[in-house]
């Protein structure tokens, strides 16, 4: 029998109003907040839906399949609601597979109250018509199975819920604390209902009006979560991006609560869940402190701040935009992180190749420079020197025997300048090839004072040699013989007539420090600074009047860097110099006697 009545006038309207905030909140599904809420509003809409029906239709037949969707609606009503309230507090820890199960009991409980009450009357004892009003409606007497599913384990679950937003109040700012409370007093009005109802205090006689009070929290629940205007954003802010964007794009409120993200932004901050959607910004970067620092001291009066960001040896160009509603209110945040990895990377590279050209055309120069002085003056003294000694064989022996040492002396000059240049030459083009093995170090250093002893005796100089013979050395011999050459070579130009040069090595543990101490003019700090840049001009004079240029130290740290060690220089600038350089020694020495 089909029949008008004003009460499911009222409860089809909260139908309505549940319907169209489930329409309205569907658009942002994503978010696990509007998910819960969604099975709230499905609950409200079954329990005012067949509560409406049971009012306009009267039928036996169907009568007490309306009960059971109802108690139905009012269990999964309760099963949103304990999730929107976790949610919203952010207690999303507590949702454990253990949590999950004891949620679900209500509706398990409640469905099988419902399947076996035409058999066991497990959810109504008796239910009859009356007139109310001249209106024909059912009333029921509600069993125990029905008392327990509908009120003792909605009353659980409302303690608890009601203990989450206690405690949110007590822990969120005086801002927040106005959301909880409109929540915690929509609980309130179902509470108040029903007790009424269950007392026989009934504003509207033979209805329980806890369903359309259900209607109002769901309504009030979605104004408090409207508040932080996040179904005013995400729909903002997605209309102006792309979702496959190769920038990561990340979305927050105006608490600084993350909302929304791009599929680029998972896989930059490793986010492969939406459930953490409303997780407040230290926490979902909590993996970046940087970051977190940064957006914490950003400034609100900004629209647009940007600055670079580096995550794991990869550079980042970050924007952070302001959103702003149509009163200039803030809104939110729209963080895009673009990779500028391959662009600093490519920057660097040019100034690197900017640095090593910059080197190279200091090194070619400087070579120009050597070419066009120093070999022009030693061989225009040859051609001087052989002209004389063409012109007049006859002169006096002793100024014959002294142009010839001069000669000997501006060969061996060029001889040398040109062997160093070779040796550079073939090292700059990857043609030194390094071969190293284990030598005696005192047979290297011997080998190389042979070299000089005519030219030490003429200069009346003596070497002091301190090698310990057992000293053995892990290296390139040809190299470290250059190096030794060199430096000997340029100890006896800078030395004093009748002075000594000492050559010595001290065991360092894992290398053989070798010196070479002479006792001539010395160097300034600022010639000491130069010694070992390309591209620095270097002229220095003997105490014969020897020229210096400086390529042979130059080959010198080339050499001793190749084979594992170091080299330096140190004066006073009065009393002589000393050059040291390291050499690998052997792990395993062994003792030459």
């Amino acid at each position: 029998m089909w029949q008008y009545h004003p009460y499911s006038v009222l409860l089809f309207l909260a139908f309505s109003f549940n319907l169209g905030l489930g329409l309205f909140v569907l658009k942002s599904f994503r978010l696990n907040l509007v998910k819960y809420l969604l099975i709230l509003v499905f609950g409200s809409m079954l329990w005012t839906g067949f509560y409406g029906i049971d009012f306009i239709y009267i039928t036996t037949i169907f009568h007490r399949t309306f009960i059971s969707l109802l108690y139905m609606g009012v269990a999964i009503s309760n099963v949103g609601m304990v999730l929107v309230s976790i949610e919203f507090t952010n207690n999303r820890q507590l949702l454990t597979k253990r949590f999950w199960v004891i949620l679900a009991l209500q509706p398990l409980f409640t469905l099988a109250v419902c399947v076996l009450d035409p058999l066991f009357k497990t959810l109504t004892l008796d239910t009859y018509l009356t007139s109310i009003d001249g209106r024909v409606q059912w009333i029921q007497e509600t069993n125990i199975g029905g008392f327990i599913a509908s009120y003792l384990i909605s009353f659980f679950w409302s303690v608890f819920v009601a203990i989450l937003l206690f405690r949110g109040i007590l822990k969120s700012k005086s801002t927040e604390r106005n959301r909880y409370l409109l929540i915690l007093i929509s609980f309130l009005f179902i509470w108040v209902a029903a007790i009424l109802h269950k007392v026989g205090i009934r504003p509207l006689p033979g209805m329980n009006i806890t369903a359309v009070m259900c209607t109002m929290q769901a309504i009030m629940i979605f104004f408090a979560i409207g508040y932080y205007r996040m179904f005013d954003l995400v729909p903002l802010v997605r209309g102006e991006i792309v979702d496959e964007l190769d920038e990561a794009v990340v979305i927050l409120d105006f608490n600084n609560r993350v909302v929304d993200w791009n599929s680029s932004a998972e896989n930059l901050f490793s986010i492969k869940d939406k459930s953490v959607a409303l997780l407040p910004h230290d926490i979902f970067f909590q993996n970046t402190p940087e970051l977190i620092s940064k957006l914490d001291h950003l400034s609100d009066k900004r629209t647009i701040s940007k600055w670079s960001w580096e995550k794991e040896q990869k550079f980042w160009e970050v924007t952070a935009k302001q959103i702003r509603d149509s009163n200039r209110k803030k809104i939110g945040m729209v963080l895009v992180f673009r990779d500028n990895t391959e662009q600093r990377n490519l920057e660097k590279q040019m100034a690197n190749v900017n640095r090593e050209l910059l080197v190279a055309n200091g090194t070619k120069d400087r070579f120009l420079s050597i070419i066009s002085h120093d070999l022009r003056g030693p061989l225009a003294g040859i051609k001087m020197l052989l002209k004389v000694l063409n012109e007049d064989m006859k002169k006096k022996e002793d100024a014959l025997a002294g142009m010839t040492q001069s000669l000997v002396d501006a060969t061996e000059s060029v001889f040398s300048l040109l062997e160093n240049l070779l040796e550079w030459s073939k090292l700059q083009r990857g043609q030194e090839e390094f071969r190293p093995n284990y030598y005696r170090l005192d047979s290297i250093v011997l080998e190389c004072v042979d070299l000089f002893s005519l030219s030490a005796k003429n200069k009346g100089i003596s070497f002091e040699i301190n090698i310990p013979n057992h000293a053995m050395v892990y290296c390139d011999d040809r190299m470290i013989i250059t190096v030794i050459r060199n430096l000997i070579s340029n100890a006896l130009k800078f030395s004093h007539q009748s002075s000594k040069i000492e050559v010595s090595a001290i065991d360092t543990g894992y290398h053989w420090l070798v010196s070479i101490r002479d006792f001539g003019v010395g160097m300034s700090k600022t010639t000491i600074d130069k010694l070992f840049k390309a591209g620095e001009v270097i002229k220095s004079i003997g105490t014969q009047g020897e020229t210096g240029n400086g390529i042979g130290l130059l080959l010198c740290s080339e050499f001793v860097t190749v084979n594992g060690g170091t080299l330096s220089a140190d004066s006073d600038g009065a009393s002589g110099s000393v050059f040291q350089f390291s050499i690998p020694k052997k792990q395993n020495e062994e003792v030459f006697i």
